[in-house]
């Protein structure tokens, strides 16, 4: 186990799709900062808090789960924990 993990960690792992013509990136490496900036907030979304040094790259999107058949993602993990949803949601009230 390295220094990054306990036992209650997890690998959390977030994908972007690359949609060439879009966005204000201009380099792999401005796509990839972008990426680890909206991490923090990814994760959150999917209850869970990064909890250690993060791993980027680019790739071809057949070889990742959840690319949504775009042909280059950009793929980020990092060691992360679950926390407990945030209470403030709750059940629409049916419609009478």
């Amino acid at each position: 186990m390295d220094d990054e993990t306990t036992p209650n960690s997890q690998v959390f792992r977030a994908v972007w799709p690359i949609i060439p013509g879009t966005g204000t990136a201009g380099t792999d490496e401005e796509l990839i900062l972008q990426a680890l900036g909206d991490l923090p907030a990814v994760a959150h979304r999917h209850n869970a808090q990064i909890t250690g040094k993060p791993k980027a790259c680019i790739t071809e999107g057949r070889f990742v789960q959840g690319s949504a058949g775009h042909k280059h993602v950009v793929v980020v993990e990092a060691p992360a924990q679950a926390v407990p949803r945030r209470g403030y949601h709750h059940d629409a009230p049916l419609a009478s």
